[in-house]
């Protein structure tokens, strides 16, 4: 045999030795990650060593990356759901540089959660993009994963549930398709107005008397918002609760912390300005809903009787319209961060307009409240690292809405008077007398809640030792807060802003010493 037909033949077993040696070691890290009965220590010691720092993961929702991230991203996937991966077919390429390759797995990801009622399947493509670190070393190859991508398609995923899947495929998109024609005719036939008449906005002029005897050259800072903003506008601010900050901060705050948590960036500083203004945006357009639903409850309680579209001061249809221009300016800042962020904050319209009624028909509104005011929480982290760490933001949000009932409890103890009169429900006439045990209840949720979210990121000794000092400022809350003295209620209310900073320096502090 001629030597160089022999050197090939060799080449093509070390070759061939390789592919097999690498298709076993990817199938083993393929079952390991989606099988979730897998421990995290198995995880670490098993999988971590061959996943490259600049790691990105894709789906096809979202697409973020790094090492650090992947491994909450894959604790966290082992510790909520209950998978199982059948493989039908595992092959391995090499990239014609010989020292990088492609390894493309075919099978199904079977969902197990609810195994006694339905194991629920989903076909499903893995892509392995990998580099070899000792391509001379045949024997035992050394390799690092540097992309890992699902792919599924989402029809896919409706069809596989029992019903849904039937209903969606023969009923919902066929019924789509007849109604888009039925809808096409008469526009394609007929002259179809968008406008069948404009409506005029005038904001009422003002007549400014002017003083000319005074001093030109005087000048006096703004004390409150009123003084830097027009008077035909003052309704509106008050509509929006723009002059009493508190409710801000407590929205923002937990949002600050789940960015935080993603690490203190430059990146991560926009992300919290942007949260910022989206804060004073979408809390105003709640607070005009809940005023547009409550305005016969408003009307009949002390402290809410003047607000302006209880006083009649602010038609409905202004009402409806200032919701609408908020809302619209908050999706202007919502489209400019990543896609699964921006599919969370539509889905948060839910309970922003479902929240203003619960408090007709539930004796826990600040439960719902809290689902609300904190889904920002799981956007933060979202926007920060591209990608969603349920074991990150589930036990942060679970912080805030307990957070969101310690400090709304206080403050709905203002109104208990009122709102027995009015027939309002709320967890401060629910728990009466015991409501300080209640409130040590939610302050361990939150300090609890606090600890699992920072292990789940890793962080260091400063931010524990932080959350003592953080169950100790609210121990000092209930135990100084005089729930039958309304000034004492919104005291205490009003120092949770403190409770938030406290909580996002313990962030901070730990962040600098990971």
């Amino acid at each position: 045999m001629p030597e160089n037909v022999e050197l090939c033949s060799k080449d093509s077993r070390d070759q061939n030795k390789l592919i097999h040696q690498l298709e076993q070691q990817l199938s083993i890290i393929t079952r390991l990650l989606y099988t979730t009965s897998v421990s995290g220590v198995e995880l670490d010691r098993s999988v971590l060593p061959y996943i490259s720092n600049d790691i990105v993961f894709k789906d096809p929702w979202q697409e973020g990356g790094n090492k650090h991230l992947y491994r909450i991203g894959m604790k966290g996937f082992h510790n909520m759901f209950h998978f199982t991966f059948d493989a039908f077919q595992l092959n391995v390429k090499l990239n014609d540089d010989q020292k990088t390759g492609r390894c493309i797995v075919d099978g199904i990801m079977n969902v197990n959660q609810f195994s006694w009622i339905y194991s629920y399947p989903l076909r499903s493509i893995l892509v392995y993009e990998f580099r070899l670190l000792n391509s001379q070393t045949m024997d035992v190859p050394q390799f690092e994963i540097f992309r890992h991508e699902e792919m599924w398609s989402l029809a896919d995923m409706i069809d596989a549930i029992p019903i849904v899947g039937w209903l969606y495929k023969n009923i919902f998109r066929r019924g789509f398709g007849y109604f888009f024609i039925f809808i096409m005719i008469p526009l394609l036939r007929n002259r179809c107005p968008l406008f069948l008449r404009s409506t005029i906005l005038r904001i009422p002029s003002t007549f400014v008397n002017v003083n000319n005897s005074q001093n030109k050259n005087s000048f006096s800072l703004p004390r409150t918002v009123f003084d830097v903003i027009p008077k035909p506008l003052h309704p509106y601010v008050r509509l929006s609760r723009i002059d009493k900050p508190t409710g801000s901060w407590v929205i923002f705050l937990p949002a600050a912390w789940s960015i935080a948590l993603a690490g203190t960036t430059m990146t991560n500083l926009y992300l919290v300005g942007l949260f910022g203004i989206g804060t004073i945006l979408l809390r105003g357009a709640g607070c005009t809903i809940n005023d547009l639903w409550d305005k016969e409850f408003d009307r009949r309680v002390e402290r809410t009787k003047s607000r302006p579209i209880a006083s009649g001061e602010l038609s409905i249809k202004q009402g409806i319209l200032w919701a609408g221009v908020q809302l619209s300016l908050g999706f202007l800042v919502l489209i400019q961060l990543n896609f699964p962020t921006i599919v969370m904050g539509v889905f948060s319209l839910i309970p922003l307009f479902i929240y203003p009624v619960m408090k007709r028909y539930t004796n826990w509104p600040q439960f719902c409240l809290g689902i609300t005011l904190n889904w920002g929480v799981l956007m933060g982290f979202t926007a920060a690292t591209g990608f969603l760490y349920p074991s990150v933001i589930i036990p942060l949000y679970f912080a805030s809405i307990a957070w969101t009932l310690h400090y709304d409890t206080i403050y709905a103890h203002q109104d208990k008077q009122d709102d027995i009169l009015v027939g309002v429900k709320s967890t401060a006439l629910l728990f009466g007398k015991d409501s300080k045990l209640w409130l040590r209840a939610f302050s361990i949720g939150i300090i609890s809640h606090l600890i699992t979210a920072g292990l789940s990121v890793d962080q260091a000794w400063p931010y524990y030792a932080g959350l003592i000092g953080v169950g100790y400022h609210l121990h000092r809350q209930i135990e100084t807060v005089n729930l039958n003295d309304k000034q004492s209620c919104w005291t205490t209310f009003v120092s949770n802003r403190c409770t938030g900073f406290m909580i996002l320096a313990c962030i901070l502090a730990g962040n600098f010493l990971k």
